[in-house]
């Protein structure tokens, strides 16, 4: 159901009410840990705090893996998606042509995986409401953006190149390389270093053989991936599993605190 905002936003110093909304009205989705879930009307100048206080976050949300989708970044996304399915494909022609099945079977299988995973257009922002409150974190809304708020999982997923995703319990102060250890990895992967992706997105990549190990703090709800090794993909081996791992980030329901 369509609402008016009802609270003032912040435009420069000073506090400004938002009218009614007309039927035509462009809106703002919110929905998940919130009490009033639906569309609100939105009009230029609204803000992200807005949309918390409008949607009123439910206490339980969970901050650090909501989402904001905005469908102008889709492009782009669509545009990396394209580029990955490329390289996979490239990459089970060069399997095939070095006689690894089992290489050619599982880039086969995520070839098939990134293409039924959905262009969300995921952009990073701070939806902590309390942080709205502070201009530096409290953007612009544009029509159409949807605010999804989970609520807090329990779990870390560990995918890529592995013989099948793992979804292990989550430990404070738990070395993401001890995650992938009960793991099994497959013979495609490359056992230098991780991609570390945070439930709120943020994307590093960490050393974890012997002579590159690295520590890094973990947050429940993040995924590891795993990357393959870059021979398989030729040109873009320099780029796929960097590519790869932020295209990962654009999937939010992975993390685990969203129904699948």
């Amino acid at each position: 159901m369509k609402r008016a905002w009802v609270t003032p936003f912040i435009t420069g110093c000073c506090f400004t009410m938002l009218s009614a909304f007309s039927h035509a009205a462009q809106t703002v989705n919110v929905s998940g840990a919130v009490q009033l879930p639906g569309d609100l009307a939105w009009q230029p100048g609204a803000r992200l705090l807005n949309a918390s206080i409008g949607a009123a976050v439910a206490d339980d949300a969970w901050y650090l893996g909501a989402a904001l989708l905005r469908k102008s970044a889709m492009r782009d996304q669509r545009k990396l998606k394209r580029g990955i399915l490329f390289d996979l494909q490239s990459a089970v022609v060069n399997a095939r042509a070095v006689a690894s099945p089992e290489a050619m079977a599982l880039l086969a299988s995520w070839q098939q995986r990134v293409q039924d995973m959905p262009v969300t257009g995921r952009i990073a922002a701070e939806l902590n409401p309390l942080k709205q409150y502070l201009t530096e974190f409290n953007p612009l809304l544009e029509p159409d953006d949807q605010i999804i708020y989970p609520r807090r999982p329990s779990q870390v997923r560990v995918m890529g190149a592995v013989q099948q995703d793992c979804v292990l319990d989550f430990v404070p102060g738990r070395d993401p390389a001890d995650y992938v250890a009960e793991c099994t990895l497959h013979e495609a992967a490359n056992r230098e270093y991780l991609y570390l992706v945070q439930p709120d997105g943020k994307v590093q990549s960490i050393g974890v053989a012997y002579w590159n190990a690295e520590d890094a703090w973990i947050a429940v709800g993040a995924v590891l991936y795993v990357p393959f090794e870059p021979a398989f993909f030729g040109p873009s081996s320099g780029e796929f599993n960097k590519e790869m791992a932020t295209w990962l980030a654009t999937q939010y329901q992975l993390t685990g605190g969203y129904s699948e």
